[in-house]
């Protein structure tokens, strides 16, 4: 991920453009114009950071199919739509489909402001995010079968000695499989595991293919590596 935010600007205005890199100056924010959509797909960088600022009625494509070609590609890039010929259903649409604002012109700079800041806050945010996300699946990738039943079964909210019962282990064996899972995780604490077993075992994992990890140990669960965690908000 690039460290600095860019102000990406899709429009063919020039007093609008103008007034955006006026405003992205005095933000200390850079910002790149584009005269049409097609132009900004084919020079945008998908892991930089940013906001993405575009008039609804851009040629090539207008801005809800460039909003549209982002989230296909899995680009959460948050968009500002500015527009000289708002109508209220474009703006549902627009708004339903995940545009983080909807301004008019001529747009008050305080406004336009305002939503870039946010914007380009949203959007640390949700990197964020995906890099917890990714570490977590990281380390969850690093636990053997055994450990993951283990920290399935910590989800039901077993102890030791039933886990160990359960799996005709003795307990000091389930005590050394939770160390290293506990170690693997990065989890020091023991509430801090039970918590952190509950949630990934129990709804707090986004599934990346089809269905969800089944909660009995004794089940064919999906390996909690190929789970993404979304991480408490």
């Amino acid at each position: 991920m690039k460290a600095e935010p860019i102000v990406f600007v899709v429009d063919e205005d020039a007093r609008s453009t103008d007034a955006i890199r006026r405003l992205a100056a005095m933000m200390d924010l850079e910002c790149r114009v584009y005269a049409s959509g097609l132009d900004f797909l084919e020079a945008f960088d998908r892991s930089q950071s940013g906001c993405l600022v575009t008039e609804l009625k851009v040629p090539g494509i207008n801005g809800l199919q460039l909003q549209q070609r982002l989230a296909a590609e899995g680009v959460a890039l948050p968009v500002i739509f500015l527009t000289s010929a708002a109508t209220l259903p474009i703006a549902v649409r627009a708004m339903r489909a995940g545009a983080f604002h909807f301004l008019e012109k001529p747009f008050h700079e305080q406004e336009l402001w305002d939503a870039i800041q946010d914007a380009i806050a949203l959007d640390r945010q949700r990197r964020q995010a995906m890099d917890y996300e990714e570490e977590v699946r990281r380390r969850l990738m690093s636990l053997t079968i055994k450990e993951e039943q283990v920290l399935r079964m910590i989800a039901q909210g077993k102890t030791n000695r039933a886990i160990a019962k359960e799996l005709d282990l003795s307990i000091r064996t389930i005590e050394v499989r939770r160390n290293s899972l506990m170690r693997k995780l990065g989890i020091e604490a023991p509430d801090e595991l039970i918590r952190f077993a509950v949630s990934a075992c129990n709804g707090h994992f986004r599934s990346l293919g089809a269905g969800t990890a089944p909660q009995h140990a004794g089940s064919a669960a999906r390996p909690l590596g190929q789970l993404a965690y979304a991480s408490p908000r």
